[in-house]
């Protein structure tokens, strides 16, 4: 009978202890990242639009870092630089570039798949300089995203990430890209 009772023991130990690794992906940690993708600005203000054209934009990148709060809310703080162009008719670029604060809501909707929103706000900085244009704006304004998340290894998740930044000094830009996120568990 001891020998039962020591063997339950120990497997429910031994249990327990798997049990408690697959939950710490959720608990506490902070984690970091890269993005790249791509950007759609929309309608440009009449300052730049009077003037010339602007070519399609090009790469957009970025960095983060996040904390997960709880196993279906994080935070994070990252650097975005929404792309280059070339003004079409006149020598000189369009640039735009955030740093934002974002709250990120997730929920898992299968094994190591989640589905995230994302809300917040972000400091901006463009400008179009060229041959009779100079234009450039800073502020604030919000940001609206979601997303498909996989987790390919305990410390590794990779994502399809789509952000809508508004009022960028005019445009709203939309942003379509992926991501590589490293966790300190």
């Amino acid at each position: 009978m001891k020998k039962i009772s020591l063997a339950v023991s120990l497997l429910l130990a031994v249990s327990s202890v798997s049990v408690a690794e697959e939950t710490k992906s959720h608990q506490h940690h902070f984690y970091g990242g890269i993005n790249l993708g791509g950007t759609d600005w929309g309608s440009l203000g009449s300052g730049v639009t009077d003037v010339t054209r602007v070519d399609d934009p090009g790469v957009s990148w970025g960095l983060f870092a996040g904390m997960q709060t709880l196993p279906w809310l994080a935070f994070e703080i990252g650097y975005q630089d929404l792309g280059k162009s070339d003004l079409k008719d006149v020598s000189g670029s369009y640039d735009a570039q955030t740093i934002n604060l974002t709250a990120k809501l997730s929920y898992d909707f299968a094994e190591r798949f989640a589905v995230y929103g994302k809300v917040g706000t972000q400091w901006y900085d463009w400008s179009a300089n060229g041959s009779g244009v100079y234009e450039d704006d800073t502020g604030w304004t919000p940001h609206l995203g979601l997303g498909l998340q996989y987790e390919f290894h305990r410390n590794w998740t990779g994502a399809l990430d789509y952000t809508w930044y508004n009022d960028i000094g005019g445009p709203d830009i939309n942003y379509f890209g992926i991501s590589a996120a490293y966790h300190w568990r």
